[in-house]
């Protein structure tokens, strides 16, 4: 059976954002100079825009928005990190469960992934550090904010374990960073603030207001590294169109996107509450757009659950369960009663 229920595709709601973006797009100044060649790492009112919102929303205490650029999107950020920190045939350290896109990504730049354990707080400091030492690596891609696809956030103390075994053996870090806005109250330090002279911080709006807007960000550890990354984006397309980043840069500075983004909290709760309703004590939750389910048998759980008309994103060791690519509220609690029925041994 074709999935008609999504609980797949790691998507924020989208209707109000797109009623917004609607009468944006039907008041937003636009001058010959949008038609020109943009700047290719980003004009400075988007990438200070950007700065402002990372600031409030990241965790960043200091960050200088000239070692931004402008992205087309979170994956286009890691990607070009990719390519300034690793050469085909280099040995790259994850998360022993980490984010597909990237696994994706690296594959096709030729890099070798080495797994790295991972406890109830995210990655293993000592297990990192062996595998330095084992692997020969001098790279590693982290996700300590909201992890995808477990929703472990990493308390400031294992950061700073993570940060000094970086700094001891001259580790360059990638860390991906798509979810800290959606964390309520004080945001956790990212990274990029522990090790500043070593960590390409890679982020994006999508998760917050929708990642067909395409627009994300590379944080720079110093300007050579800005240099190359721009003269990358150069290269390859001349420069991200500047019309659709205007607008949301203007929603940054206005207020609009943290209204939407209150609105998109509020709403998270609601639904992972639901989902730990129907689910059980077993779901792991934060709040977040994905919650996570620990299962042996996560690829039967999948199949069965596509049976039934519900595409869920299977990992090793459980399945993600993502809670808003579905607008509808009543169909989201439709799908995830399925899921239950599978889980239970109900399902026909």
């Amino acid at each position: 059976m074709t999935a008609p229920y999504d609980l797949a595709v790691n998507l924020p709601l989208r209707e109000h954002v797109a009623a917004r973006l609607r009468d944006a797009l039907a008041r937003a100044p636009v001058d010959a100079r949008m038609l020109g060649y943009p700047a290719p790492g980003g004009d400075a009112p988007t990438l200070e825009a950007i700065a402002a919102w990372m600031r409030r929303h990241g965790g960043h205490t200091t960050l200088d928005a000239r070692r931004l650029v402008l992205t087309l999107g979170a994956r286009h950020a890691l990607m070009l990190a990719l390519r300034l920190c690793c050469r085909p045939g280099d040995a790259l350290l994850v998360e022993r469960l980490t984010y597909h896109g990237f696994r994706a990504a690296a594959d096709a730049w030729g890099v070798r992934l080495v797994a790295v354990d991972m406890d109830g707080d995210g990655l293993c400091p000592a297990a990192l550090e062996r595998a330095i030492v084992v692997h020969g690596a001098r790279t590693l891609y982290v996700q300590p904010t909201l992890h995808n696809p477990t929703t472990v956030t990493q308390p400031l103390a294992r950061r700073r374990e993570i940060a000094g075994v970086a700094a001891a053996h001259g580790l360059t870090v990638i860390e991906g960073d798509v979810y800290s806005a959606l964390v309520a109250g004080e945001r956790p330090t990212p990274l990029a603030s522990l090790l500043p002279d070593r960590c390409l911080h890679a982020g994006g709006i999508g998760k917050v207001l929708g990642p067909g807007l395409r627009i994300g960000w590379l944080l720079l550890p110093d300007d050579a590294r800005r240099d190359a990354a721009v003269a990358d984006i150069a290269r390859e397309s001349d420069g991200l169109p500047l019309l659709l980043p205007s607008v949301i840069a203007g929603w940054l500075m206005d207020g609009t996107a943290d209204a939407l983004l209150r609105d998109l909290r509020d709403a998270l709760r609601e639904r992972n509450a639901t989902a730990r309703a129907l689910l059980g004590d077993r779901l792991v939750t934060a709040d977040a757009l994905h919650a996570w389910l620990p299962r042996h048998d996560a690829d039967r759980i999948v199949a069965d659950s596509r049976a039934v008309g519900v595409a869920v994103t299977p990992a090793d060791g459980g399945i993600r369960l993502s809670l808003a690519a579905e607008e509808d509220p009543v169909r989201l609690e439709t799908a995830l009663r399925r899921v239950a029925a599978v889980l239970a041994g109900r399902a026909t």
